[in-house]
């Protein structure tokens, strides 16, 4: 069985052999050489001609009622995943188990509180809503006063901010709006993904969009590559989701520049993979990989939350991250009424999503 951890040169020729149309053209010499595979997002927002194929936006496939069922799920489905993952967060795996939102767990929060993972959405969402877009800076500067103040906590306190996302909020306060960082190998935690649903649901008619946003909003506080790239390959997913498509055409390998380690996530080797191949640290590509292998093996949200959640280590953010995954899939109404209604601030929450959903435009492809 494949793992991640192995080194990338190994991992780079499995993909040449068995995976090369996971990569496009023009990119297979980034790629060898492991370096950033950078898109030209604002020549292709500028001139939508020379758009690639595999950058076109989906249509929609189902009603708007039905569609925006899956983006409250998205937001919500965050939100709950983070809620029930707490209880086992930072526990080592099978020490103890979770069957339901209970709460408890390193802080010894209320059933239906969640952590930093929701903090750093709302504050994403807020951005959007209060800015027509995503400004930069005033989305750091909510999640500063969310880091200082507790404002977009469950609880009024902020807890649970990881170590890159402490130091790129200091970093942003001593040297201003110019500051870009954490682009270290070392500094690829999951922030950048567990907060990403709003920006897919606010550019859910556009794929270009959606993979630019969901890069930038990362890039926020964490510019290391493989951080960007699972941004990327998350963004991709969402818009697929929230556009409509079944989880067999969601998570189909798609073609799309990604360095090695995401680049096989993409490739869906996570498919086959047994629980005791899937790791659930706050390692970027250990928590897109567990997200995804949860909602993989599952049929319902309900389901793939305590799969994802139960894999205990940084279990909040692996179930919120397979909670935006498998929100956008099943939709608001998928998710368990009992947790709907013992979430803390679930009627915000929905209200931000369907203000998101609202404040969306079309674009050309």
């Amino acid at each position: 069985m494949l793992d991640l951890h192995t080194d990338v040169s190994s991992l780079k020729n499995f993909i040449h052999e068995n995976y090369p149309y996971v990569i496009p053209d023009g990119y297979h010499q980034a790629f060898q050489e492991e370096c950033g595979l950078h898109l030209d997002y604002n020549r292709w927002l500028s001139e939508p001609s020379d758009l690639p194929d595999w950058l076109h936006s989906v249509g929609p496939q189902l009603s708007e009622e039905k569609l925006l069922d899956r983006a409250k799920g998205s937001l919500v489905g965050l939100a709950a995943g983070d809620a029930v993952g707490t209880t086992l967060e930072f526990l080592p795996r099978d020490q103890k188990y979770v069957d339901d939102m209970t709460g408890g767990g390193p802080f010894q929060l209320k059933a239906g509180e969640w952590t930093d993972d929701t903090s750093m959405a709302l504050c994403l969402a807020e951005t959007y809503v209060y800015c027509h877009d995503l400004n930069v800076t005033d989305f750091r500067n909510r999640l500063v006063n969310w880091y200082h103040y507790g404002t977009n906590s469950s609880n009024g306190i902020c807890f649970d901010i990881g170590n890159a996302t402490r130091h790129a909020l200091d970093a942003y306060l001593q040297h201003g709006d110019e500051w870009f960082g954490n682009n270290d190998a070392h500094t690829a935690g999951n922030a950048a993904i567990i907060r990403l649903a709003p920006a897919a649901i606010f550019h859910r008619h556009s794929l270009l969009h959606t993979l630019a946003q969901s890069e930038l909003q990362g890039k926020a506080t964490h510019g290391a590559i493989e951080s960007m790239d699972c941004c990327r390959l998350l963004g991709m997913i969402l818009h697929h989701l929230l556009n409509g498509a079944e989880k067999s055409e969601a998570l189909a390998t798609k073609t799309c520049p990604l360095n090695a380690r995401t680049a096989l996530i993409n490739a869906g080797i996570y498919k086959n993979k047994t629980r005791e191949h899937i790791r659930s640290s706050g390692y970027v590509i250990d928590t897109l990989e567990a997200a995804l292998w949860a909602v993989w093996n599952t049929s319902n949200f309900h389901d793939a939350i305590l799969l994802a959640a139960n894999l205990a280590d940084d279990a909040d953010s692996v179930a919120a991250t397979a909670g935006q995954i498998a929100g956008a899939l099943y939709g608001y109404s998928g998710i368990p009424k009992v947790w709907r209604d013992r979430l803390v601030e679930e009627e915000r929450i929905s209200g931000l999503a369907e203000q998101l959903w609202d404040d969306s435009k079309p674009y050309k492809k």
